[in-house]
């Protein structure tokens, strides 16, 4: 877990490059949210500190992200390279979160990856059509 201001530097060199942090900055919410206010182009993602660490203080820091506005940077990473059978549970921790609007968890889940990703319509179209069938 690196200190989010680490990466300051490089963003201040190429202020439009995109990039992810993972693990939402944890636990460095004050910094991860700096960060995010000065680079619109910085985004999060939630996924193994959702299993790691205690699941009352990682839904806490999330709604903390809700409430400070960067919603619409939090995406879900399945990066779960030597635990994958607990992608489901994570899953299961976004669905759960009663602070969370239904259109909230479809940002995290997809929508703010697709704009991060910059998928075009037609890509989206064929995802939905993909996951509807």
């Amino acid at each position: 877990m690196g200190h989010p201001l680490r990466v300051a530097p490089v963003l201040r060199k190429y202020p439009s490059l995109r990039l992810y942090l993972e693990n939402a900055g944890w636990p460095f919410l004050d910094e991860i949210t700096g960060l995010m206010y000065q680079y619109p182009t910085v985004y999060v993602d939630v996924s193994t500190n959702l299993h790691i660490f205690d699941k009352r203080t990682m839904l806490m820091y999330l709604e903390q992200l809700m409430l400070r506005g960067l919603g619409k940077r939090i995406m879900f990473g399945s990066d779960q390279m030597w635990w994958p059978e607990v992608i489901g549970e994570c899953i299961e921790v976004i669905q759960e979160a009663d602070f969370l609007t239904r259109e909230q968890k479809a940002d995290i889940f997809y929508n703010n990856a697709a704009r991060f990703l910059r998928l075009s319509e037609e890509q989206i179209a064929a995802h939905h059509r993909v996951t509807s069938e």
